[in-house]
């Protein structure tokens, strides 16, 4: 029996020692306001992971996601079909946002936007961006438009800790220690 005390002593050591807690996922809020003359105001948002593999990189400037749920206008949940971001746009062109109703989608283009990185996934970067709407394309300067993307504070560099992997491993040890116990009971 004081064997099997000292070995779940030391698994018991180990564990509170060696396990580091899981950090959940960091993510970015985009939220697109301004004016644009028909209606009294645009707001879009929608949250993404602020590092993932996207579904579609094109040349290393544009990101393409799938099925992203956020709001538009203010009605409520919207399900947007792709949100493409990109640090240039059609003719070099950046600074602008575009959207598409019939094939739900929204386009938001501003140098900064993201980073790629090594590995093949890409990080959001957060920051506020002046943009503007397909006027642009037509000889307009107006950048109308604000683009905000935001990493929401949380603790420890913006991660929230999760001790999930040390609690299970902790109720798995325990539980073994009482089927031992149990066992050895005549």
């Amino acid at each position: 029996m004081r064997k099997i005390i000292a070995i779940f002593g030391m698994m018991f050591v180990a564990v509170v020692l060696l396990v580091q807690p899981a950090k959940a996922d960091n993510f970015v809020t985009y939220q697109l306001t301004g004016n644009n003359g028909l209606n009294s105001s645009l707001n879009i948002t929608f949250t993404l992971p602020q590092t993932f593999t996207p579904s579609s990189l094109s040349s290393g400037t544009m990101i393409v996601v799938q099925n992203v749920t956020g709001t538009l206008i203010g009605n409520g949940a919207y399900n947007y079909a792709t949100v493409d971001i990109a640090t240039s746009g059609v003719a070099g062109v950046t600074n602008y946002w575009a959207f598409g109703s019939q094939t739900k989608f929204v386009e938001l283009v501003a140098p900064g936007l993201f980073t790629v990185n090594a590995n093949g996934t890409v990080t959001l970067n957060s920051g506020t961006f002046e943009i503007g709407d397909y006027h642009i394309f037509q000889g307009g300067s107006g950048h109308d438009y604000t683009l905000t993307a935001i990493d929401p504070p949380g603790p420890k560099g913006n991660s929230v800790v999760t001790p999930e992997p040390a609690s299970l491993m902790l109720l798995g040890f325990g539980g073994l220690a009482l089927a031992g116990i149990r066992r050895r009971k005549p």
